[in-house]
């Protein structure tokens, strides 16, 4: 792991410089009518050498070059978005997924279902939904809502990395920082970001139809948030129920996938998890301040 954390260093070093180098390709006017993946892709990753480099490139491209547009529940394809000039969540991940993929490059998408801040007209929405098209529009609701991002597999390291086009952030400490992070999270957009406040159930999305394949889980909302805090959530009195309130969705939320459960009914236990995140948040900035000021001393 400590392999991995100095790859993702070192390789997120040049990072502004590559964002520089290719800011001309973001003026560009793509040719949608004849548009080639794999020859934007190279065009766009002219001067990198490795996959993960590749990945970080395209990964500013698509963040600065789409704008993040409101749900529609239109699918589009790839030419569609680029032509649009933007899209919600799943349609900026499919055109970076898909660009990746004529490069080469291993990757699968992922699934996730987040606590948001409260909505009253996302709810209305959602149950209406709900009764005309079935279960699966559970997905949203008044505290929580739906998002998709993608993982890209690193030869380097033999491991899969997160990828969210519409955070902006790449690498497993990125991520936990940008989506689980107590203190100040980046972003693209911090109004977005600033709406998700918790991820609790995340899973390989497969190619059939809403099918899940793999559930992350407990891999990114348990073992990596607690390693990314240096091991000290594990510590905390909310702790136990932090990890047993995300193993209880997660498991209702695959369903909801699946269009077997209407995730409203789980709205009890949803506000309950948005409470022990908050105590978690105030339980390990508490724990923090004796340590600050120590240090200060």
């Amino acid at each position: 792991m400590k392999k991995l954390i100095f790859l993702l260093l070192l390789a997120m070093q040049p990072l502004h410089g590559h964002a520089q180098s290719h800011r001309a390709h973001l003026a560009e006017k793509i040719d949608i009518a004849n548009l080639d993946l794999k020859m934007l892709g190279e065009q766009i990753t002219a001067s990198d050498q490795t996959d993960y480099q590749k990945a970080v490139t395209l990964l500013d491209w698509v963040s600065n070059r789409l704008e993040w547009k409101a749900t529609d529940y239109q699918r589009r394809s790839v030419k569609e978005i680029l032509e649009r000039g933007g899209g919600n969540c799943y349609d900026l991940a499919l055109v970076y997924v898909e660009i990746v993929k004529a490069l080469g490059i291993k990757t699968r998408s992922i699934a996730e279902i987040n606590l948001a801040t409260p909505n009253a007209e996302r709810q209305q929405q959602a149950g209406q939904m709900v009764r005309e098209k079935g279960a699966r529009y559970s997905l949203f609701g008044a505290r929580h809502n739906d998002h998709r991002w993608l993982e890209v597999y690193d030869e380097t390291s033999s491991s899969w990395l997160p990828v969210d086009p519409t955070m902006g952030v790449i690498g497993i400490d990125q991520w936990v920082m940008a989506r689980l992070g107590f203190g100040q999270r980046k972003s693209i957009d911090p109004v977005i970001s600033g709406q998700m406040i918790a991820p609790f159930a995340i899973f390989v999305a497969g190619d059939g139809k809403h099918l899940m394949t793999e559930d992350r889980s407990m891999f990114y909302l348990v073992e990596q948030f607690d390693r990314v805090h240096g091991g000290r959530l594990a510590a905390l009195p909310s702790w136990s129920r932090w990890v047993a309130a995300i193993r209880l969705l997660a498991g209702s939320a695959r369903h909801a996938f699946e269009g077997k459960e209407n995730l409203h009914e789980q709205s009890r236990q949803i506000e309950e998890l948005d409470a022990i995140y908050r105590a978690l948040k105030n339980e390990y900035q508490d724990a923090q301040q004796p340590r600050a000021a120590g240090t200060r001393a």
